[in-house]
């Protein structure tokens, strides 16, 4: 028996269920650029602030977007359906995480060495700098041109990589469970 899969539905489904992530991310990038324009960047609770917010998008992402995601992969009918889920989820993970590194380096210039922290240097540079960063650590391949110095730096990096542990992990658990369900069909 050969079974239709209906990309729109599939598409829109997920769309439905990572929009409170996506929603997220983007309010905290925005808070982050508002706060930044305002807060005193020699304040030194400022990166401890950002790590907090971290934190807490990182729970977020572990317990509520997982729990909608995987209400996406019991109705995933391919291996191509999956790669989406997992590559938009990686995408929001990598570029939250962008996101904070810019936020530490902006109020620390010294929580990272190896990084071009010249006043010359536009914000899409600046975030495009961490979002390599975020690639590599999240990849963990950890090149070591970019380096932590900070604590919050390092509380940052070591939380990326525990997500991105966690998303692997989430993920070959249900590679398996999308394949048994499609041999069972």
């Amino acid at each position: 028996m050969v079974y239709k899969i209906d990309y729109d539905s599939f598409l829109k489904q997920l769309i439905k269920r990572l929009s409170p992530a996506v929603i997220l991310v983007a309010l905290v990038a925005i808070v982050y650029v508002y706060l930044m324009q305002f807060v005193d960047h020699k304040i030194s609770w400022v990166p401890y602030l950002v790590v907090l917010f971290a934190l807490i998008k990182t729970i977020y992402f572990t317990f509520f977007t997982f729990k909608q995601v995987n209400k996406s992969i019991r109705q995933c009918h391919s291996f191509g359906q999956l790669l989406w889920i997992f590559g938009l989820l990686v995408l929001l993970i990598i570029f939250s995480y962008a996101a904070d590194y810019s936020c530490i380096a902006a109020a620390n210039k010294g929580s990272f060495q190896g990084f071009n922290t010249s006043d010359n240097m536009g914000y899409l540079s600046f975030l495009f700098e961490f979002f390599y960063f975020s690639v590599v650590t999240f990849a963990a391949i950890g090149y070591g041109d970019i380096v932590p110095l900070t604590y919050p730096a390092r509380i940052l990096v070591i939380m990326e990589i525990a997500q991105s542990f966690v998303l692997i992990v989430f993920g070959l658990s249900n590679i398996n469970n999308i394949h048994t369900k499609i041999k069972t069909q």
